[in-house]
């Protein structure tokens, strides 16, 4: 699960990061850990003060040596909890360093009737053994786990008694969790390796010299200097985490536990697993999640013993038989979507079943474990949740036509949830936790509840927060639909600005459409979380040529939160039907061969993310390079609050306000009235071709003001000169903002936003903008 990241300490004086305690903890962290290796590889003799350059000549380094013989003095299990206690001290030091970035206050959170039903014993078996639903990194601490909740109300409702343990928080609170956020964000082998190699053991080898070469952190980790440390450091704290999961729970109360694995949770999964087995062999282990879809969850059961069986549909058609079976004896054979052991060992999987129908069937989401455990950990005062909901499944579009680089698997048929039964869920999560910020877990937003759901709860006054995935092509009349329900978070999938790589991906979605949709969600207060793809097949360098000219022009939307070279991934079409896109597949990704040291064969069906090259007949690599400062450079200046903006006045005249360009003074172009409604009209976006006809019947008296036609188009060509309207996709859509639209919002004086802008003289406008 990766959400938007956010510092969550509350940046008072205690969490301040301290630099020089930082590299204090640092050093010390790593004279205890080259003592403790030392140990491990039976060296005689400590190192001395002789051994250190800086001890014969600073007090420093007389200190560093007096600290090294303290350590090289401690019997054996002192060492190890000094050792465990100086990675987590360095740890959460690096988590202090992080929130410093810019912290933002907790949200305290009060649950209504919690206290009430903390003794209640969920389900309906209360005398036989129980189910345990269990939840590992890296699932972002700010969310409840839908998923547990999702299972855990299906058992439940068959009457099987069901206990939920959302124990990434623990490990969140364990070593930051700004630092758990940074991490598990990362993409690739390296979260999955945290805990994979307390899997596999130190017999299959120390892969953290080569792991750190091959610069695993990647772009976006911020201390990169840190990074050798952080990652020996959170070895035996991640080695304690896993032990103290074992002694905290009475496991014999259960006698299944099933593990939910979505985005980079099988390296944890695996180690908690085999530790549970080891210390409660009767234990029935089960996995199931996104991470066990197609071969993958057969891969696991093979790579690993400790599982029992996987799940690979969704959950809630089979568990409860799966648990019955359990304890009834009988054999797995048959029940559609399971894989298993035979008694020989062979793993076999039935075929999958029916999707789970949406419609009328009610949703019960109990997040009281997760509470709990926020209380238990003392972070109530610390995090901002979402609530986790579901109004659909599966994609509405990609039903229709998958984007070629999209990964779902077999779930893509779209089923959404009636509307008063979402609403009947939001208002009763509401009710029982306090907590108004919701996070839609949809693939994609339902079209009708544009016209159902979201006006209702928009009418009902609801003081809520949501986030939603949408597709890029709305109209505005559509997003204000958005805003008014509490919608101030979108992923809209906008991944290009470009049309023809639009067209390779099958966005179906033109750049102008995405354009207008950043220009439109600012105006409207929504952020809007996207990406930048690079490096497609088939791509042409006109395509970055032309984003590279457009982005300077764009600078005070919201730029790209995120972006990177294309990468391939299973069940997509590029990895589907590799041939008919130009991709030669070269198997899993080899990173991952450190994380998951198994076969080759093995490791090609077992993970989302691989190899590949792109034939030769689509030529040369596109040189991305000037779009990619392009991006660096729109963060700066939007993070430095350009602005371009255009301000209506009540007698219709206007001004557009250009500060794009944050390192000089603004610039100042007053409109009048025909200027005004000429612009209001290319607000949308206009086909060049029919833009005077059409602006004639619109408004009659500002066309003939402007000249006609001619005078149109030469105020049209001045325009796009100066950067206040662009030419895209055959269109000529204006970019700045509407400064009345964002007075509603946030209502504040015209001439505030006016002020003292000098206006430009006629002839340097170009040179300025230049």
């Amino acid at each position: 699960m990766i959400v938007r990241e956010e510092p969550v300490v509350d940046g008072s004086d205690p969490d301040r990061s301290d630099p020089v305690r930082l590299q204090l903890l640092r050093l010390l962290f790593t004279l205890a850990d080259t003592e403790k290796a030392r140990r491990a590889k039976e060296d005689p003799l400590p190192p001395t003060a002789g051994d250190h350059d800086a001890a014969r000549s600073t007090t420093a380094g007389g200190l560093g040596a007096a600290v090294t013989a303290s350590m090289a003095a401690l019997g054996n299990a002192e060492l190890e909890r000094e050792h465990r206690r100086l990675a987590r001290c360095f740890l959460q030091e690096v988590d202090r360093l992080i929130a410093g970035s810019g912290s933002l206050p907790g949200q305290r959170v009060d649950f209504p009737g919690l206290a009430a039903r903390e003794a209640q014993t969920k389900g309906t078996d209360t005398t036989g053994a129980r189910v345990a639903l269990v939840s590992l990194p890296w699932m972002s601490p700010t969310l409840p786990s839908i998923q547990l909740a999702t299972l855990a109300s299906a058992l439940r409702q068959e009457g099987v008694a069901t206990d939920v343990h959302e124990m990434y928080v623990d490990y969140a609170a364990r070593i930051g969790l700004n630092l758990y956020n940074v991490l598990g964000n990362l993409l690739g082998p390296l979260p999955e390796w945290i805990f994979s190699q307390h899997y596999y053991g130190p017999e299959h080898g120390d892969h953290l010299t080569d792991m750190l070469e091959q610069r695993p952190l990647g772009v976006g980790f911020p201390w990169p200097e840190l990074a050798d440390t952080i990652l020996a450091a959170l070895a035996p704290v991640t080695e304690e985490y896993l032990a103290d999961l074992v002694d905290e729970v009475d496991w014999s109360a259960y006698d299944v536990v099933g593990f939910s694995l979505t985005i980079s949770q099988l390296g944890a999964s695996m180690a908690f697993a085999r530790r549970l087995k080891r210390a409660y062999p009767s234990l029935r282990i089960v996995f199931g999640g996104s991470q066990c879809a197609g071969p993958m969850g057969s891969t696991i059961m093979r790579i690993c013993p400790y599982v029992d069986a996987v799940v690979h549909v969704e959950g809630e058609q089979v568990l409860g038989e799966l648990v019955r079976r359990f304890r009834d004896g009988r054999s797995l054979s048959g029940l559609a979507g399971v894989s298993r052991r035979t008694e020989d060992g062979e793993v076999v999987t039935a075929p999958a079943a029916e999707l789970v129908v949406a419609g009328s069937r009610k949703l019960d989401l109990d997040y009281d474990a997760y509470f709990h455990r926020l209380a238990r950990l003392g972070l109530t005062e610390k995090m901002n949740p979402w609530l986790p909901f579901e109004s659909s499944r599966g994609c509405w579009y990609g039903q229709k036509v998958q984007c070629t680089f999209c990964g779902l698997h077999d779930i893509m048929d779209f089923r959404a949830w009636d509307a008063d039964v979402v609403l009947a869920q939001l208002e009763s999560l509401q009710k029982r936790y306090g907590v108004g910020r919701f996070y839609s877990m949809d693939l994609i937003m339902p079209r009708e509840y544009l016209r159902n759901l979201l006006p209702e709860i928009a009418a009902r006054g609801h003081d809520w927060m949501f986030f939603y995935e949408i597709k890029a092509n709305m109209r505005r009349s559509e997003l204000e639909t958005l805003a008014a329900a509490g919608v101030r978070w979108v992923q809209p999938g906008i991944e290009s600005l470009d049309a023809d790589l639009l067209s390779l991906m099958r966005k179906g979605v033109k750049p102008y459409q995405n354009v207008q949709l950043l220009k439109w969600c600012q105006e409207l207060g929504i952020y809007c979380g996207w990406n930048l793809l690079f490096g497609l097949p088939g791509e042409g360098q006109a395509s970055y040529t032309r984003m590279a000219e457009l982005i300077p022009k764009l600078t005070h939307l919201q730029p790209p939160s995120g972006g990177g070279r294309f990468q391939l991934h299973r069940f997509s079409p590029y990895f589907e039907q590799p041939e008919a896109h130009g991709v030669r597949w070269e198997g899993a990704h080899r990173m991952f061969a450190y994380a998951f040291p198994v076969d080759q064969a093995d490791l090609d069906q077992l993970v989302y993310l691989h190899d590949f090259t792109l034939d030769p007949s689509l030529g040369a690599p596109v040189d991305t390079s000037e779009v990619e400062a392009a991006v660096v450079e729109w963060r700066r200046a939007n993070q430095a609050g350009a602005r371009l903006d255009f301000i209506e006045r009540p007698d219709e005249e206007g001004v557009i306000v250009d500060h794009r360009d944050v390192e000089s003074p603004p610039v100042r172009y007053p409109l009048d009235r025909s200027g005004s409604a000429l612009y209001r009209h290319l607000d949308a976006g206009v086909a060049e071709r029919l833009l005077a006809e059409k602006f004639r019947d619109e408004d009659r008296d500002a066309f003939e003001a402007l000249g006609g036609a001619s005078g149109l188009a030469e105020l049209v060509e001045q325009w796009l000169s100066d950067g206040l309207v662009i030419r895209i996709d055959g269109k000529i859509l204006a970019v700045a903002l509407r400064a009345s639209r964002m007075a509603e919002r946030n209502p504040e004086p015209v001439e505030a936003l006016v002020g003292t802008v000098p206006e430009a003289p006629l002839d340097t406008r170009t040179a300025v903008m230049a």
